[in-house]
């Protein structure tokens, strides 16, 4: 189980801010409604404003990167077998008020700020391992 946390960190959403204008609404090449952020009801913009501070927003987070889960049966059938169950979970859970995709953003020159589209993805691994013992070793354990 491994975790980590930023606490006091600000970000500065440039998706919202980019889809947040109400000139992306209608598209004059389809005719066609444009994707916007929810928030250009509340800020009433028409045009980007990449000067005001609207878009930054608090990005402290506790994200939980990995648990892993596993259990041995021990001996079974009479000491001949042995099994072990795994499950690992990737990318488990993230607490923060930040209301973009993700605000663990310090990636190459874009620190600070938000140009993520795509959201992490979560992975789940899961494993079963068994051992049985045959005859033959079971004869040259009693045996040494």
């Amino acid at each position: 189980m491994a975790g980590h946390a930023s606490v006091g960190n600000y970000i500065y959403d440039n998706i919202a801010a980019n889809r947040g204008v109400y000139n992306n609404l209608f598209r004059p090449e389809g005719p066609y409604l444009g994707n916007v952020a929810t928030s250009v009801n509340d800020v009433n913009f028409t045009n980007q404003q990449y000067l005001s501070d609207y878009y930054v927003k608090n990005a402290s987070f506790f994200k939980m990167d990995y648990i892993t889960l596993s259990y041995s049966f021990g001996n079974l059938i009479k000491n001949t077998a042995n099994l072990r169950v795994s499950l690992t979970v990737n990318n488990v859970f993230m607490i923060t008020k930040y209301t973009g995709i993700d605000p663990e953003v310090n990636l190459g020159s874009s620190v600070g700020i938000d140009n993520n589209v795509y959201p992490r993805s979560k992975s789940v691994c899961s494993g079963c391992k068994s051992f049985i013992l045959t005859l033959k070793s079971l004869q040259h354990e009693t045996n040494s």
